[in-house]
């Protein structure tokens, strides 16, 4: 075979042999480069796509020229009496020894780095786990007015001690549907999952500030610890840590109390910063879910303050670039309040959000800003591995949990989403958090029993706590094809304080699932004359089988490239994104063109 000779003596198979190993290191290289610059997935894919057309190339160069002591000269040029080629191709079997072993070098050392956890993630194993539910320190102030400054310590109190690795802390939502509750300790901590309570009181004065807490053992009442600070109004942030930094401590965690201490800073220096900061979490918590202008306003004002006061103030930061997101977002009735536009809010968001990613401490704190910041930027692929990794790493933390679902959910990946809930139903209580995040994960239709099981306990366990329960437990009972059993809550929830376009949508599921189709049609014409450029009136249509008339509701976003509108849709199983070219030019890469979509089970035209 000459040609085979030939390619041989030209050393086309030796350059080939080096430009593979060498690319792969390359490769290798380049995306650990472009993860921690968090350089979009695209980039990685190009630079790929580069190195391998660059291979042809090499090969057509190594046919046609020669490296001799005088240069690169043209095959044809050489003079073999004075250069054999033997000379080159001992030169690239050197370099092909040399970067195969640098590259087993670099594979055994990821092997080494996959096996052994980080330091941070090393601390969160330990051998069992305590449980304590911080319920709302009572406002005992003269000045009613200072209620936020207890629900802001309660919440930092809560921040504190859901940072102590060896300690599951119930979830703010649920602790908090227990303030001005009758109920008894032990019956509290059995609805939260709990074996322990925190509890206490505040009262501030102009410049003194009294604060009381208690921590009991929930099966028998028994007062494990208990302190009354007496300080000046300037010891606020040493008053939480070091309530945080005992409770840790009584409820013997792993960590060392200077450790602790340490991992529990609250952020700032600034006690004024604090006390704002303080004024501005409370006053968003007292303010709910519901549009409450003037309580989401001043919070963001005190927040606005703390950042004057302490720029570097990473908390203050991130909360605030939340309120900015729920300004933004057309999915939440607290949306809105400032009369700004979007392309006025976005600014404001994505600012706060780099700050408080450059001013925090907490590595594992800083994976979860960057989360946030790579869903808020349309890359899903990274902001699910970042979630996982938060949740991993802080399983009490915010919203990891439910955020990995939306994304698994947002990209089609329904039987992960499944998988994901079973794993959170066999390690955690089932609590009110713990019910709304597989209430949120099981919109399939993967497995019918497990569906109605969730739903029919939510609502049984905190169906009087809230209306998010009823709603979503109505949602998923009609998913699971338990008409019947939905109906049951229709009454409901039309006499709770759900916003009625929310009450509309329900009845209108209801009606679909029972095919009274005419009746549908009037709730439909009556939600029509209130959703007037609101993205949301799309499920409407879908649920009336319109689908194309829905499509077309909803292109005008996709041609102003408001693609904000149409990401809020994806969460949504029945969502198909597809029909928006725009949308999905700028989603490439994401996985959305193999996005599972199901079909509504409750739809009129079904």
């Amino acid at each position: 075979m000459p040609r085979l000779a030939e390619l041989k003596r030209r050393n086309v198979f030796r350059v080939g042999a080096a430009y593979a190993v060498i690319g792969w290191l390359v490769a290798q290289l380049a995306e650990f480069a472009f993860s921690a610059f968090e350089a979009p997935a695209w980039v990685l894919k190009a630079f790929v796509v580069v190195l391998l057309l660059g291979l042809p190339i090499a090969l057509i160069l190594a046919w046609a020229f020669e490296l001799t002591p005088e240069g690169v000269k043209r095959e044809k040029d050489v003079d073999r009496s004075n250069f054999p080629t033997a000379t080159s191709g001992r030169k690239l079997n050197l370099v092909i020894i040399g970067a195969l072993v640098v590259a087993l070098a670099y594979f055994v050392w990821q092997r080494q780095a996959l096996q052994e956890p980080s330091s941070i993630a090393a601390s969160t194993d330990t051998a069992s786990k305590r449980s304590v539910a911080v319920l709302p320190f009572v406002n005992m102030s003269a000045d009613q007015e200072q209620e936020w400054f207890a629900a802001g310590l309660t919440e930092e109190i809560l921040n504190s001690l859901v940072k102590t690795p060896d300690l599951l802390v119930a979830a703010r939502t649920s602790s908090f549907n227990f303030k001005e509750s009758t109920a008894s300790i032990s019956d509290i901590a059995e609805t939260l999952g709990v074996d322990h309570i925190l509890e206490g009181s505040v009262r501030r004065g102009r410049d003194s500030l009294r604060v009381t807490a208690q921590l009991s053992r929930a099966v028998d009442g028994f007062n494990l610890w208990s302190e009354t600070y007496d300080r000046p109004l300037d010891d606020a942030i040493l008053v939480q840590e070091d309530i945080a930094v005992q409770i840790a401590t009584a409820l013997e965690t792993a960590l060392d109390p200077v450790a602790l201490r340490a991992m529990m800073s609250a952020g700032t220096s600034s006690v004024a910063a604090y006390n704002a900061y303080l004024a501005g979490v409370g006053l968003l918590r007292e303010a709910g879910g519901a549009a409450r202008i003037e309580a989401r306003l001043q919070g963001r004002d005190e927040l606005l303050r703390a950042i004057e006061l302490d720029p570097e103030f990473a908390e203050a930061h991130f909360r605030l670039s939340g309120f900015w997101n729920t300004e933004m977002s057309r999915n939440q009735f607290t949306s809105g309040l400032t009369g700004l536009s979007r392309d006025e809010i976005r600014p404001e968001r994505d600012k706060h959000l780099e700050l408080a990613i450059r001013h925090q401490t907490d590595e594992i704190e800083q994976v979860h800003y960057r989360a946030i910041r790579a869903r808020s930027s349309y890359d899903f692929q990274r902001a699910l591995r970042l979630f996982s990794e938060y949740h991993s790493l802080r399983p009490n933390g915010d919203s990891g949990q439910y955020l990995t679902l939306d994304l698994l959910t947002a990209l089609g990946r329904h039987h992960e989403a499944t998988e994901r809930v079973r794993e959170l139903l066999q390690e955690r209580e089932f609590s009110e958090d713990v019910a709304n995040d597989a209430l949120f994960g099981l919109r399939t239709v993967e497995d019918s029993e497990l569906m109605r099981e969730v739903a029919n306990r939510a609502v049984k366990e905190f169906g009087d706590n809230g209306v998010d329960i009823l709603y979503q437990s109505h949602r998923l009972l009609l998913w699971a094809g338990d008409i019947e059993g939905a109906a049951e809550l229709i009454p409901r929830i039309k006499n709770s304080n759900l916003p009625s376009r929310n009450q509309d949508f329900a009845e209108l599921r209801q009606l679909c699932a029972e095919q009274r189709i005419s009746d549908a049609e009037a709730v439909l014409q009556r939600m029509s004359e209130s959703f007037a450029d609101d993205p949301r009136f799309w499920h409407g249509l879908h649920m009336m089988g319109r689908i194309d008339q829905a499509n077309q509701y909803l292109m005008p976003y996709d041609d102003a490239e408001d693609f904000e509108a149409l990401a809020e849709m994806l969460p949504y199983p029945h969502f198909d994104p597809k029909p928006f070219r725009k949308f999905m030019t700028r989603m490439q890469g994401q996985g959305l063109e193999d996005r599972v979509v199901l079909g509504l089970p409750f739809r009129c035209d079904r």
